[in-house]
């Protein structure tokens, strides 16, 4: 079907109704003879739908005065241009930046003559969420915003980002995503009732999403972008890094410490010293003299190895540089400070295939050519030299420092690097998710630092580098509930971050945090540099802290796992800004210091120093404290007695928590055989379990299944009742051992199973909790009555 056409005298408008509620408008420049060819990339990033007729959406699109407006059916104006967009416009550019990481001054000197303007009206209580990832902000409502990916550590991130994206989301209910890569600026001017968009490239070229809840967007957002598959099931066990590399038996000595303390681990990630040179994806012998036998010992402990990578091709060493880092950061291991890291050969062989985006990129540890992701062909060279680690066993990849491109680069794509540098971290993921995904059936997990949008179909990434403050943790959740808004499911805010000593008190703390992020991980250092961040460290009540936390995390493999299938259908986030569940609650619209996992489970980590309450907003409804008889009537606000080794964590009523048993790891044949069904009052509750092969990319293809829980209450008696499993896959249980827990209940009289009264079932009355055992099979329905008496 044709778009349709809109004409004015004074520009020219094409609209694309992409869906019943998403509409795209590209602009021309007045008098031109056809409209602009679409952005190279923009294929590559949106994914094909089928154009619908105008009479079958839910916007209508004119242009009274030459100024596009959008409305809804009941013609409640959704966005309106507030002035004529301005195309072709030419700026003059000069910018220095100081790259601290890299130890560099980059100037960039030039004209552009190709920019774009664009003005839409807004209110002015309007806010915003979005444009990335963004530790400053969570909700906008004035103030200018610069989309520029750039290695924002630390010290860097008030005002940049690792992972620019300009798509926004309004308090007024609909999504504006710019269809233009090139670096922009977002001025917000509630006192004018603008918004103003300059981008320093082409492409007049935006879409809008009406909701009007934030539900409704993300579902559609990801529908045109892609939504996240599923990570492998052990990805939602705890991962760790040591910083800089150690020895191949300091690794497995640390590894051996958990399983000693019964504190779970499922992945070991080497940093950036696993390697020879930078990159030819060879083992440096020197801490890793026989990486089989470290890869069997892992894999015999139940450990999955990750290897750091960065896009680069070293052709010169820069020992200045490396010095003053290691000297600041600690960053290397000493058997590499002298080391020659070029891959000359690999340089040579890129050079010579014309894979590189630019030759002379600066980055931590030296100068080198940057691939050119966009290129088919490096990137099946790239992957062939990644193919031996993948075959002996290397389970993943962390695509680190995508934020390096130079303006003066080139693509494959025929774009220059002021448009391919916001993207280069899409196509980089990208090359390396698809290249596993053809590999073997295996699901690919690509653990990224700089994404753009789009990138959700190639999970994860990590929020960068942080500390252990409550500052860094405030601002990892400003950032992580912008990325949730932007359909990304799989994130990490590191726990303890980057680097940075703790204390008892933080270390527990960011624990009770980053732990409960959809992806896990922390960092350790040589004892030497840093011995204040094992979970061991600071003695017992911080070890019990840790381990407390992260077999949490482990029992709630069943929830999070049907998370992960949430998102991968309809798009929606593992972790939920409280306005995405409750958006008709106004007290919600600027909280991003408690949150929602899934619909069921409110987390709301102390975030202050020294306290031991925390202030919590409740939704309307019935909440329990996870941890206590304590019940909550909603809809105003407590305080929670925190004490050190507590999260606040409080349970929507009206809810089934599948959880599972405490795990020293996850393993590949893992299977949800075991089931601890946690039930909420007030009745009807509602649960569900999703349950795949956990680690094949077959459930793309229909081999899954769903279990659905709901329970009742009449006349005294709550009754359960656990459906058949829709669907099948070859290695589903025949049947699960599920123990029943119900939460405030009273001492029943009586238990039955199909009917047949049974003894196996307790009652504790100072928890108030019933606890019911049964077999139940896979094929068929399971009904438990409780009667607790009239």
């Amino acid at each position: 079907m044709s778009p349709q056409i809109v004409l004015d005298d004074s520009t020219r408008v094409r609209v694309h109704f992409l869906t019943e509620n998403a509409v795209r408008i590209t602009h021309a420049p007045a008098g031109a003879s056809d409209f602009p060819p679409d952005r190279p990339w923009l294929r590559e990033v949106l994914l094909p739908v089928e154009p619908i007729a105008p009479e079958e959406a839910q916007l209508m699109v004119d242009v009274p005065d030459g100024l596009v407006r959008v409305t809804n059916r009941a013609g409640e104006v959704v966005l309106a241009e507030a002035g004529p967009p301005a195309l072709g416009q030419e700026r003059r550019l000069f910018r220095v930046d100081v790259d601290i990481p890299s130890t560099e001054l980059r100037v960039d000197v030039g004209r552009v003559h190709d920019g774009v303007s664009l003005t839409f009206a807004i209110s002015a209580e309007e806010g915003f969420y979005g444009l990335g990832e963004w530790f400053d902000a969570f909700r906008r409502e004035r103030g200018t915003v610069r989309l520029r990916t750039r290695d924002a550590i630390s010290l860097l991130q008030k005002r940049s980002t690792y992972s620019a994206i300009p798509c926004l989301l309004s308090s007024r209910g609909y999504a504006l995503f710019f269809l233009n890569s090139h670096e922009s600026t977002w001025r917000i001017d509630p006192d004018c009732g603008r918004l103003e968009v300059q981008a320093l490239g082409p492409g007049a070229d935006y879409i809008v999403i009406y909701g009007p809840a934030f539900r409704e967007i993300i579902s559609t957002y990801t529908a045109l972008t892609g939504r996240p598959p599923l990570l492998p099931r052990w990805a939602f066990g705890l991962m760790v890094t040591g910083y800089p590399q150690e020895h191949q038996g300091v690794v497995l000595e640390r590894v051996h410490q958990h399983r000693l303390l019964r504190i779970p681990l499922d992945a070991v990630i080497l940093d950036y010293h696993w390697e020879e040179r930078f990159h030819n994806m060879r083992w440096r012998r020197a801490l890793f003299p026989d990486p089989d036998e470290f890869l069997a010992e892992l894999k015999a402990l139940g450990v999955h190895l990750g290897l750091i990578l960065t896009p680069f091709l070293n052709r010169r060493n820069r020992w200045f540089q490396r010095l003053l880092l290691h000297m600041l950061a600690r960053n290397q291991p000493r058997s590499g400070m002298w080391s020659d890291e070029r891959d000359l050969e690999g340089y040579a062989e890129a050079q010579e295939g014309e894979y590189l985006a630019h030759p002379h990129t600066r980055w931590w540890f030296g100068v080198g050519g940057m691939v050119d992701f966009t290129n088919p062909e490096a990137v099946a060279w790239w992957n062939a030299r990644l193919r031996p680690r993948y075959d002996q066993g290397v389970s993943f990849f962390k695509n680190d420092d995508g934020e390096y491109l130079s303006p003066k680069a080139h693509s494959a794509l025929g774009i220059d690097g002021r448009e391919y540098h916001n993207l280069y971290g899409f196509f980089y993921s990208r090359a390396l998710y698809e290249g596993m995904a053809k590999l073997d059936n295996r699901r690919p997990l690509v653990y990224a630092r700089s994404v753009w949008a789009g990138s959700q179909r190639y999970p994860a990434m990590f929020l960068g580098d942080q500390k252990p403050s409550y500052k860094h943790i405030r601002a990892t959740m400003r950032a992580g509930l912008n990325m949730s808004l932007l359909g990304f499911a799989h994130w990490t805010a590191d726990v303890f971050g980057l680097d940075g000593k703790t204390t008892p008190e933080t270390h527990m703390r960011c624990v009770q945090w980053a732990l409960f992020c959809p992806v896990a991980r922390y960092f350790w250092r040589p004892t030497a540099v840093d011995d204040t961040r094992f979970p061991w460290s600071h003695g017992v009540e911080t070890e019990a802290n840790f381990h407390t936390y992260a077999q949490l995390r482990y029992r709630l493999l069943p929830y999070y796992y049907r998370l992960a299938r949430e998102a991968y259908q309809h798009g929606l986030p593992i972790l939920r800004p409280m306005l995405l569940e409750y958006p008709e609650d106004p007290r919600f619209a600027d909280v991003c210091d408690q949150f929602m996992l899934g619909d069921s489970l409110l987390l709301a980590p102390v975030v202050e120093g020294g306290a031991l309450q925390r202030r919590i907003l409740l939704p309307e409804g019935t909440w329990h404290d996870f941890w206590t008889e304590d019940t909550y009537e909603g809809g105003r606000e407590i305080v929670y007695d925190a004490p050190l080794n507590r999260l606040p964590l409080l349970v929507r009523g009206g809810t089934v928590v599948p959880m599972g048993p405490e795990l020293p790891y996850i393993a590949d044949d893992h299977t949800f055989e075991h089931l601890f069904l946690h039930v909420w009052p007030p009745y009807p509750a509602q649960g569900l379990l999703y349950d795949d092969d956990g680690c094949t990319q077959a459930y793309q293809h229909g081999a899954f299944s769903v279990t659905r829980f709901s329970v009742e209450e009449n006349e005294g008696q709550i009754v359960v009742r656990i459906s058949p499993a829709e669907g099948d896959f070859p290695v589903q249980v025949p049947s699960r051992q599920i123990e029943l827990i119900l939460h405030r209940a009273d001492a029943p009289e009586q238990v039955q199973v199909d009917g047949q009264p049974i003894e196996e079932w307790a009652y504790d009355a100072d928890e108030g909790t019933v606890h019911v055992v049964a077999r139940c099979p896979v094929d068929g329905e399971t009904v438990v009555r409780v009667d607790v008496g009239g």
